[in-house]
């Protein structure tokens, strides 16, 4: 009997254990976490591999340049002289309208600022940078970004100056200037940055400016033009305001650079690169 009893007691417990089995797994704990914290590791996740959200520029952002007054006037373009190369002749008659240009070439500060990023450190990392020299390695269709961002911030009308434009200014409204502010090839050095003084380009006011206030005509940059290169344009061109051919090739770049010797550095001298160039001595400065 005490047997029966005790296999009862037994059973009984059995049945009770059982039953609470069945009431925790139908009350799980409340420290569990069911989904394993595998949407916040996900969204941890993509926080940081997302990129930052980039920096909208302001027109209060962009540092001040001077852009200078050029009165509109009649000169005869090319070579004046008698000594330059075929397709700086014929001499011919250009009259221009008013318009504006730069007093220096655009900074390395004013392009990483409106763009975002540095040329110099994008293409040549050993190249020493300086916020005050010209930017350099663009390429003609990175200045037209350039110039776009740049009068979307300003609500501006920035571009290029023309073939024409850039010598009447560098000549001081079409004198006859061999080179940008001066005809005494003794006294270049005090004008530009070129193969006889510098082996790398420098601030862009760290020379004397011709009459007009322009610095930097002749030598340090190079400095890309709107207009497409044709070596016998100088043949065919309209008299007023020239654009250059309708298409070519290369486009037209002025002023010489810190690696090129007097002759390059001529007001008269010039040359055609392909739109995608891009080198440490290639840079440019903006019209309106």
């Amino acid at each position: 009997m005490k047997r029966f009893k005790r296999m009862a007691l037994a059973l009984l417990a059995a049945a009770v254990m059982a039953g609470s089995g069945v009431m925790a797994a139908q009350e799980p704990s409340p420290f569990i976490d069911e989904d394993l914290g595998i949407e916040d590791h996900e969204r941890q996740q993509q926080l940081e591999g997302a990129e930052p959200p980039e920096k909208v520029v302001t027109k209060d952002d962009i540092p001040h340049f001077e852009m200078i007054y050029v009165q509109g006037g009649c000169f005869e373009m090319g070579d004046f002289i008698g000594d330059g190369d075929e397709d700086e002749r014929p001499l011919y008659e250009v009259c221009l309208d008013d318009y504006y240009l730069s007093e220096t070439e655009v900074t390395q500060e004013l392009f990483e600022i409106v763009m975002g990023y540095s040329p110099i450190q994008k293409y040549n990392m050993l190249m020493e940078t300086d916020p005050q020299a010209p930017a350099v390695y663009v390429s003609f269709s990175v200045v037209q970004d350039f110039i776009k961002k740049l009068n979307e911030i300003v609500d501006g009308y920035y571009r290029l100056p023309t073939e024409a434009e850039w010598e009447y200014a560098a000549r001081e409204r079409g004198k006859k200037a061999v080179w940008s502010g001066t005809n005494n090839e003794a006294e270049l050095g005090v004008y530009a940055f070129f193969s006889d003084n510098s082996e790398r380009i420098g601030p862009v006011k760290a020379k004397k400016p011709n009459a007009l206030g322009f610095y930097g005509m002749s030598g340090n940059a190079i400095e890309w033009t709107e207009d497409y290169f044709d070596f016998d344009y100088y043949q065919v061109s309209p008299v007023e305001n020239p654009y250059g051919p309708e298409h070519a090739v290369f486009r037209s770049v002025r002023g010489g650079s810190v690696v090129d010797v007097p002759y390059k550095l001529r007001t008269t001298y010039r040359y055609g690169l392909e739109h995608s160039t891009r080198n440490p001595v290639l840079g440019f400065r903006l019209a309106e």
